[in-house]
C-alpha cells in the first residue's frame, strides 16, 4: 500500500466550557464577573465553608457549590452554571495569582 495514502484522522471532541469571565480578590471576597451578565461577591467565610465541602453558599444570586470531585467550583446563577478549578480560586485568595478564569458550562 503506498504510504502517502493512509492518513490518520484525529477529531477534536468540543470543550463543556466557554470561557466567560474572571474573578478577583477584593479583601476577603472572591468577586466574580461573568461578562453581559454581572458582578458577583463571595465572602471568604462562605468561600472557605464551601471547599472545604461544608455545604453550598446560598445567596439573593443564586448558589454556589463544590463539584463531586472537589476539583471545580460551581456557581449557579439564573438558569445559566458556571465553574471554576478549585486550584485556581485558592490561588486567588492566597493571592498566588491576580485572577483566575470562570468558565459558562455548556
Amino acid at each position: 500500500m503506498d504510504s502517502m495514502s493512509e492518513f490518520i484522522v484525529h477529531e477534536k471532541t468540543q470543550s463543556g466550557f466557554e470561557l466567560c469571565g474572571r474573578m478577583i480578590r477584593d479583601g476577603e471576597f472572591l468577586v466574580v464577573f461573568i461578562d453581559e451578565v454581572g458582578k458577583f461577591e463571595i465572602p471568604g467565610n462562605v468561600l472557605t465553608a464551601t471547599l472545604a465541602g461544608l455545604g453550598s453558599g446560598e445567596f439573593l444570586w443564586g448558589r454556589m457549590r463544590l463539584s463531586d470531585s472537589g476539583r471545580g467550583l460551581y456557581f449557579d446563577i439564573g438558569e445559566m452554571m458556571y465553574a471554576t478549578p478549585v486550584s485556581r480560586v485558592r490561588a486567588v485568595m492566597e493571592g498566588r495569582s491576580r485572577k483566575g478564569p470562570v468558565s459558562r458550562v455548556r
